[in-house]
């Protein structure tokens, strides 16, 4: 029989296993605190199991790991590159924003199937989702030295294309028994997958969602994204409105802006005009560059004109860190 890996089990399923294997139920949780709350990748690291029952778990399961490649640092910005077990390797990154706000960046998959012209990540290409023990393994290596208090599903990949294994992880890293990391400051971003937002307006935790826009004009949107299965703007806002209307959860919409290409007073007028059918605020995500393609536009400017439209737009700028390390919103890739 194929050993299991524990890491990708919930308290619910451990607690299954314990009844199986006649451990008592107390103990499921012990376990799950272990690899979720300790980090710990070996069963022989349960120090308060017995010997025995530790070898009956080691007959059945194993707690996978993901191997660190190769480490860039910069300025409040550490850079890892992970090998997972196939080879291949995926990139997260840490961004001390000071004070108590750490976030973590994480992939939710091996490059992406969307394609978006501007990502180093969709340039790519699509290799596979990520198992929930290969997502929870990228935040569990950083928790080691750092406190993790926000995570943002925004590395690469498109999170809603791989939406079990991303909302299992995610309801184990919010469990008190784990890292506790609070619902509302983990985000899922996604380029506007409808049915994937559909599923999301059933979960009850008060996870956060974002949508990445990138062009408030379908036409333009679809030469800056790839994706064959790319809904229009329309049908995504209709999707978002039922979002809210069954969770009243505020959404955010990003906007990477690109110099003369979404940067244009008609893109600001039809950016307000989206923004107001929806309840969100705008983040406005300066562009950190992939290549030769693009250069980014003016977010001050950009920031100052849709206020003028709208007074009472809720509008920010994203604080780009770790450009020189090529760890900055779209800039993660892998030739693996």
């Amino acid at each position: 029989m194929q050993k299991q890996d524990l890491k990708s089990k919930n308290l619910t399923e451990l607690s299954g296993i314990c009844s199986q294997l006649d451990l008592s139920k107390f103990k499921a949780k012990e376990i799950f605190k272990f690899i979720h709350q300790k980090a710990k990748t070996s069963i022989d690291d349960f120090t308060t199991i017995k010997l025995t029952e530790r070898n009956q778990l080691k007959e059945l399961f194993y707690i996978s790991a993901i191997a660190p490649l190769k480490t860039e640092k910069a300025k409040d910005v550490l850079k890892i590159a992970f090998e997972l077990g196939d080879g291949k390797v995926i990139e997260t990154v840490f961004m001390d924003y000071g004070k108590d706000r750490k976030t973590l960046c994480i992939s939710s998959q091996v490059g992406c199937p969307i394609g978006c012209q501007f990502c180093a990540t969709g340039k790519m290409g699509f290799k596979r989702d990520l198992t929930v023990s290969e997502i929870l393994s990228q935040v569990y290596f950083f928790a080691k030295d750092h406190k993790i208090s926000n995570i943002v599903f925004m590395g690469m990949g498109e999170p809603l294309l791989n939406f079990d294994n991303v909302m299992a992880a995610a309801k184990t890293l919010n469990n008190e028994s784990g890292l506790n990391i609070a619902s509302r400051k983990i985000v899922i971003s996604t380029i506007g997958i409808i049915e994937g937002i559909k599923k999301f307006a059933g979960e009850s935790k008060q996870l956060r969602l974002a949508w990445s826009l990138v062009s408030p004009f379908d036409e333009v949107r679809k030469k800056l994204i790839g994706h064959k299965g790319l809904p229009t703007i329309s049908e995504t806002v209709a999707a978002l409105k039922d979002y809210q209307n069954k969770t009243k959860r505020r959404i955010t919409i990003e906007y990477v802006l690109l110099k003369e290409v979404n940067d244009s007073e008609n893109d600001q007028q039809q950016l307000v005009k989206i923004s107001k059918n929806l309840d969100c605020h705008i983040n406005l995500i300066p562009y950190n560059s992939t290549g030769p393609n693009y250069i980014g536009g003016d977010v001050d400017k950009f920031r100052s004109s849709l206020k003028k439209i709208d007074p009472n737009i809720n509008v920010t700028i994203r604080k780009s860190l770790g450009q020189d390390i090529s760890a900055a919103c779209g800039q993660l890739s892998s030739t693996n």
